[in-house]
């Protein structure tokens, strides 16, 4: 029997029990592709991260859920960067700001990690901006989905997909009240993303629970093995994209934006996501995702 150092953190949150957990393994590079999706599914969490090598500005790392291997995962990132700051493997000192390229078997992503004043671990993810297509929901489909009258979304909006690290449908509803409301049946929407390609639904309103955030979201991704997300960055990186897209943002900077986005509310692991965006003539260029990971268990995996 093998031990592997382990950390469980919980990302886009400065809080216990908040936030999407994700567990990172650090010594991955002899585990088999079978081995780490059998050590994903017992962490249980959203995302487990395998370190596979280290050098330099240069992370190596695998991500899984408990049923398939992620092309890159946001809310892994973020607890994968403050592991290995924490740890050593990578040195960030106080008051810095460091670049460093995250490869994963599928692509490669431009991270930014800044050591805070406040001691804590920032990351953010550079991802590219979505780009989206029209799509179908009708609505006798969202009342069986998610179990509140076709009412709740918002008809001056449109229903729309974007495909980049995962596919997502984006849908948008009324009111904080309406999203709050929903009683998803995830076996059904299970069915209806296989059949449509799509790993996440995410619902939003405008109306926030702080008066600080931007929007409010909720997010189902019972085919890639998360019936609801508590926090996520890749789909936050296409729900900021939709909002400028449809001019939805309060306008102070015309070169760019900021969208702070609550989430996993009500599951009861309040999310805070955090999109940075340089804009072109309203199109999205250079974009950010991130903020805060927060450590909840540290120790050995045993194999």
């Amino acid at each position: 029997m093998h031990s592997y150092q382990f950390d469980l953190f919980n990302a886009f949150t400065e809080n216990a029990f908040g936030g999407s957990p994700a567990g990172i393994i650090y010594d991955g590079a002899k585990l088999s592709t079978a081995q780490m999706q059998q050590i994903a599914r017992e962490v249980g969490a959203p995302a487990t991260c395998f370190v596979i090598r280290v050098k330099r500005c240069d992370v190596h790392a695998r991500f899984f859920s408990t049923v398939q291997e992620y092309p890159m995962c946001g809310h892994g990132t973020l607890g994968l960067m403050t592991g290995l700051v924490e740890r050593g493997h990578l040195e960030v000192s106080f008051g810095q700001t460091k670049k460093f390229h995250l490869h994963t078997t599928a692509s490669s992503a431009v991270v930014e990690v800044t050591h805070r004043s406040d001691s804590r671990i920032e990351v953010m993810l550079k991802l590219t901006p979505a780009v989206f297509q029209s799509a179908s929901l009708t609505a006798d489909q969202f009342k069986v989905f998610f179990g509140v009258c076709s009412q709740a979304m918002d008809s001056s909006l449109p229903v729309e997909y974007t495909v980049s690290d995962f596919s997502h449908l984006v849908v948008p509803l009324k009111s904080l009240d309406d999203i709050r409301a929903v009683t998803p049946d995830f076996e059904r929407i299970h069915e209806f993303c296989t059949q449509h390609t799509i790993d996440t639904v995410i619902l939003f309103s405008q109306q926030t629970v702080h008066p600080d955030s931007t929007v409010h979201c909720r997010e189902f991704a019972p085919r890639v093995g998360t019936p609801e997300v508590p926090a996520a960055g890749t789909t936050n990186r296409a729900l900021s994209c939709y909002l400028v897209r449809h001019d939805l943002l309060e306008c102070s900077d015309e070169k760019s934006r900021t969208v702070t986005s609550e989430q996993g509310y009500e599951m009861d692991r309040p999310s805070v996501v955090t999109t940075r965006m340089a804009l072109d003539d309203k199109t999205p260029t250079d974009l950010w995702v991130g903020g805060v990971a927060t450590k909840v268990v540290s120790g050995q995996f045993f194999v």
